[in-house]
């Protein structure tokens, strides 16, 4: 049923893109589909890799921009057919067209004009999307923890949460919608992240409404006190706290995520802990040995099972050492780790450097806004997401999981989009 469904969400998007010419709709149906391109079905990754293609061609033939940036493709192109050339560890070939999924998500993305309005109309779509699919979960299934449209609840939390955080400070300081909507879609991602059990979600929706602070401080004044700077995120951060305990207050004891907080506010390391701190030192020691290139995409989980055998830990609780469906965790839960391991010093830094020419963009385009006195909300909500994400990738692995890369593919994508905007307007 799931690949029925995957099907005919990229059988939609070719006929917005070909047909009714809607790219934004198109990108979205493709990014819903690859949520669970995680599955085993190999046709369905096969699948979204030449959607993802046509659409990229189809959009890069029909465009008159400057497609220069283009070539910041070739650096994790080259990358990766290097490694298919070298060979330097098992290939497992699926992962890798996963990325190459991603990569060709991220240059259709780019291609097309983004603003605040558009922004916000793709984000909203796709929230409700998540927030939908988890509540479904929540009243059809006995699942503990919801967010199986991402395969894992770890990565349904976190993605939502960056969601929630650019679509806010998007609304907020353009102005699109009133305060109440915000509210009320602050209010239902909150729920859903309790029901996904993921304590970082909780802290995601903290760091997002401190940055939304930041955000409007900046956007109000351009000779602003640092004072005022501190003030206003702090009031909003106070804000939430307090309504944070009045609601906590509320909710059942038995809930996963409320015991597994009261754990951490009393020093203990729970299991989930303590399987995090085992996989961070078995990563470490794999780096270690495999430092240049790493030990390949989806190999982690079979050299992480080597090094519980040999240090006698493969005897200790099942949920420490094992993922979800009983298998060996298949991740660092640390996305630095993650690509240390799977891709060493070299792919950590192709990868680097192409996320610091996307973020670049956005960075020269709200330094030439502001010199002519005009705001920049793109900036502020994209950077603010971008922050969220890389502050919780410190416990997990998320926007580098399969399920997770179309989402990571459309952030860099519309930072990199600003390029065409800022050359445009330096032109005039």
């Amino acid at each position: 049923m799931v690949t029925v469904l995957i099907f005919l969400a990229i059988f939609l998007s070719f006929f917005c893109s070909f047909v009714l010419k809607k790219q934004y709709a198109a990108v979205l149906l493709v990014i819903i589909a690859s949520c669970r391109v995680a599955i085993t079905i190999n046709s369905v990754i096969i699948m979204i890799f030449f959607a993802a293609l046509l659409h990229f061609f189809h959009t890069f033939l029909e465009t008159k921009q400057n497609k220069s940036l283009l070539l910041i493709l070739l650096l994790p192109i080259t990358f990766i057919l290097s490694i298919f050339l070298i060979q330097p560890y098992k290939i497992n070939f699926f992962n890798y067209l996963g990325y190459l999924s991603a990569l060709f998500i991220f240059a259709w993305v780019m291609l097309l004009k983004w603003d605040s309005e558009t922004i916000i109309k793709f984000l909203t779509v796709y929230g409700l999307f998540l927030l939908l699919a988890g509540f479904l979960e929540k009243t059809l299934t006995d699942n503990l923890r919801i967010g199986h449209v991402l395969t894992v609840a770890t990565a349904y939390a976190v993605i939502l949460v960056v969601t929630w955080t650019i679509w806010t400070i998007s609304i907020f300081l353009s102005k699109k919608y009133s305060i109440n909507i915000i509210f009320l879609g602050t209010f239902l991602v909150f729920l859903a992240i309790v029901f996904s059990g993921t304590r970082m979600g909780l802290i995601g929706i903290i760091l997002g409404l401190g940055l939304c602070g930041l955000s409007a401080a900046f956007t109000k004044n351009k000779n602003i006190s640092i004072i005022k700077v501190v003030f206003y995120p702090t009031c909003i951060i106070a804000s939430l706290l307090l309504f944070s305990v009045i609601t906590w207050t509320l909710l059942p004891n038995d809930l996963r995520i409320k015991k597994a907080f009261s754990a951490l506010i009393e020093g203990k390391i729970d299991m989930e802990n303590m399987g995090r701190v085992v996989i961070w030192a078995s990563s470490i020691n794999i780096i270690e040995k495999n430092k240049f290139l790493g030990i390949g995409s989806g190999n982690f989980h079979i050299e992480y099972k080597k090094i519980l055998i040999s240090a006698g830990l493969n005897n200790i609780p099942v949920h420490t050492i094992v993922g979800h469906a009983n298998s060996v965790h298949s991740h660092s839960h640390n996305i630095y780790l993650m690509i240390l391991t799977e891709h060493g010093i070299v792919g950590f830094l192709v990868l680097s450097v192409f996320v610091f020419f996307c973020l670049l963009q956005p960075f020269l385009y709200f330094l030439k806004e502001r010199r002519e006195g005009r705001q920049c909300p793109e900036f502020f909500a994209l950077s603010s997401g971008f922050i969220v994400m890389v502050i919780l990738g410190a416990t997990d692995s998320m926007g580098m999981l399969l399920p997770t890369t179309g989402f990571s593919a459309w952030l860099l994508g519309v930072c990199a989009s600003l390029r065409e905007r800022r050359l445009n307007c330096l032109q005039k």
